[in-house]
């Protein structure tokens, strides 16, 4: 976890290494502006694949840490994904494993901090982080398999398109964290699948994140995949 850097007012933040539109940031440049004036705020980390190296996509996932978590009440942009915990909270969560504090730890860029509260946070958990659930990943991975032959049976490629990779992520976050392994951003999933032979579901995943669009015969062969 690198120790962030608090940009001037109105800079992007140099952690963040490619944004999904100028709006999201446009309005991260000036949340984080205000964040020093603002006491429930103590860190601001960003997740996901704007911050990973060597990576296609862009999406841009926001981890705010409050002292109540009640009181926030900014909305970002629909592409900037922004979940707010509260601070009494966290350790227990990363302990259970929580999958999104815990990435936040393990891969995370810290873009704000208050008296250094995430570095203290991070040192503490990065040598000994749990791994999330993988029961939970593969419950998560059949809650999308079924969205998905829902949504082919009506024939929405585009819907179907989406729920394969939903359903796609999740089946491969449950074969890595099986093998001990700790998932990182959606577009890496494939290369440590096929680090530990998993090589049939990184190409299924490769597959749907290369192509714009996928046809429905493709959709049918994965339903197939995730019923055996």
């Amino acid at each position: 976890m690198r120790r962030g850097f608090q940009s001037p007012s109105g800079q992007p933040p140099a952690e963040v290494l490619r944004w999904p539109t100028a709006r999201s940031r446009d309005w991260t440049c000036r949340f984080l502006a205000s964040a020093p004036a603002n006491p429930n705020l103590l860190a601001v980390v960003a997740i996901g694949s704007a911050v990973r190296q060597n990576v296609r996509c862009a999406d841009l996932d926001l981890v705010v840490i409050c002292v109540n978590a009640a009181l926030w009440g900014d909305t970002p942009p629909l592409e900037i994904d922004l979940r707010a915990y509260n601070a009494a909270d966290v350790d227990a969560e990363i302990e259970s494993g929580h999958d999104l504090l815990g990435w936040a730890v393990k891969f995370g860029r810290v873009l704000f901090q208050r008296d250094r509260y995430w570095d203290r946070l991070a040192g503490l958990w990065q040598h000994r982080l749990p791994l999330p659930s993988s029961a939970l990943a593969r419950k998560r991975a059949a809650n999308a398999s079924r969205r998905l032959e829902k949504v082919w049976e009506f024939g929405d490629a585009d819907a179907a398109h989406e729920q394969a990779i939903s359903y796609l992520t999740h089946l491969a976050r449950a074969e890595l964290l099986e093998r001990g392994v700790y998932p990182a951003s959606r577009p890496e999933l494939a290369s440590q699948l096929r680090a530990v032979g998993r090589c049939s579901i990184a190409d299924w995943l490769d597959r749907f994140l290369q192509n714009d669009l996928v046809e429905m015969e493709q959709l049918g062969h994965l339903l197939r995949l995730s019923a055996s």
